[in-house]
């Protein structure tokens, strides 16, 4: 969760910026036109929150620490996207003519960007405005002050009070990935995070992969001990528009990305595949093949309509001459899990998911020969995103076991094909 309790100062983080890049105080001070006092002061003011030296101060110079280089680089990416986005909402042609639009520092406060971060959650608005001592109203009003800062709209009327307009959203969404920017900027530190407070957020797709990702999160929590994790379950479309306003850092399961999305990037870890689960001794375990027809007379646990692995179970009886009826619907696989045991009914599962209660005898695997395509699963995350260290060692981490895992499940699948000779058929 972004911290929104302080606002930052864009000045002093331009100050700190210029001299970043100019080499020096006096340099910076008349770039910007600040007295070398006042950039000193905004200096140091920034390297007591954030507890480090980020510059080593010399007769020649300013230059930047270790800690300070990395900080920097987080620095330049956070007024990167801030102007960026406020080129494109003001430097729009206007009766034929480009504008010239200044820094953001000279046109916006933190207090208006973290107002407007706020406004555009529901969610946590109240939350946000208790954490700030504001009411919800004074939050909002600063909220609206950017309209005349900027001379743009950002709000329109709703019968739930005003809201954002597709200006005012594209602009939270930019200010919400900038300031995820500066929050990595604080709790960064070069050449391990181990004493950092910075918090991973993972989104998890169902039938992702759970063992997996709960393999590499708790050998992540050996290494990286003081690192918030925080794993977040959900649908695709939720989680895609979670990410792209940077409120999660990644996606893990099925790689899913919609065609004309270019802000995102897609990367294969392992190879799924789908399977058919009941409970031990079903009927149907005693057959040594299943075709749909045999599927059919029972009941069906199935997911939303619309999801991947609903469109597959449909799939299964397309051929057939009676079109199956679902009546137990739910995405839960603790759910699914509880159905299948009490009952003669049937579902479709990922064999990641499947896989520890197929090895433990809780469920068993009917052998469906028709289910023989491969599914991606990896992660996906923004295009532009520039992880820590910390995140990169999750991510390494994701890589190496499911790695193994999926030649595991390729052994297990061999094996279980070798063996498979009941040619007992039983009717349902």
């Amino acid at each position: 969760m972004l911290q929104f309790v302080h606002a930052p100062n864009l000045r002093h983080l331009r100050m700190l910026q210029v001299v970043g890049s100019m080499g020096g105080v006096s340099s910076a001070s008349r770039e910007l036109h600040a007295s070398q006092p006042t950039v000193t002061q905004a200096i140091a003011k920034l390297e007591t929150q954030l507890g480090r030296r980020i510059f080593e101060r010399h007769a020649t110079g300013s230059y930047p620490t270790a800690t300070g280089r990395q900080y920097l680089l987080r620095i330049n990416r956070f007024f990167e996207i801030l102007d960026s986005a406020i080129t494109l909402v003001l430097g729009s042609a206007r009766n034929g003519q480009e504008r010239n639009v200044p820094p953001v520092d000279r046109l916006i406060t933190g207090t208006q960007l973290r107002s407007l971060i706020a406004t555009s959650d529901p969610r946590q608005f109240g939350d946000v405005a208790r954490r700030v001592g504001l009411s919800p109203t004074s939050l909002l009003r600063s909220a609206r002050t950017l309209e005349r800062a900027l001379g743009t709209s950002l709000f329109e009327r709703s019968a739930q009070g005003p809201t954002l307009n597709k200006t005012g959203i594209f602009l939270a969404r930019e200010f919400r990935s900038a300031m995820r920017e500066l929050e990595l900027a604080r709790h960064e530190s070069p050449p391990v995070a181990q004493d950092c407070s910075v918090e991973l957020i993972v989104g998890t797709l169902p039938m992702s992969g759970s063992h997996e990702l709960a393999e590499a999160t708790r050998r992540f929590m050996v290494a990286y001990p003081s690192v918030k994790v925080r794993i977040i379950s959900g649908e695709y479309h939720n989680l895609l528009a979670d990410l792209t306003a940077s409120r999660i850092d990644m996606i893990f399961g099925a790689l899913r990305k919609p065609d004309g999305v270019n802000d995102v990037s897609e990367e294969i870890l392992f190879r799924d595949r789908y399977c058919v689960v009941t409970r031990p001794g079903h009927p149907l375990t005693y057959c040594s093949q299943i075709t749909p027809a045999e599927l059919a007379p029972f009941q069906w646990v199935v997911p939303a309509i619309g999801t991947p692995r609903r469109i597959r179970i449909e799939a299964i009886f397309d051929r057939e001459q009676a079109r199956q009826d679902f009546h137990l619907e739910t995405s839960s696989q603790a759910m699914s899990r509880a159905l299948l045991l009490g009952s003669d009914s049937i579902t479709l599962m990922t064999r990641s998911e499947a896989q520890c209660d197929l090895d433990l005898g809780v469920l068993s695997e009917l052998h469906c020969p028709f289910l023989d395509e491969t599914l991606f699963k990896g992660v996906t995350t923004r295009s532009d995103w520039l992880p820590t260290q910390a995140h990169s060692a999750f991510l390494e981490g994701l890589r190496e076991i499911t790695m193994r895992s999926g030649s595991e499940r390729g052994r297990t699948k061999f094996r279980a094909v070798s063996v498979a000779a009941r040619p007992l058929r039983l009717s349902a």
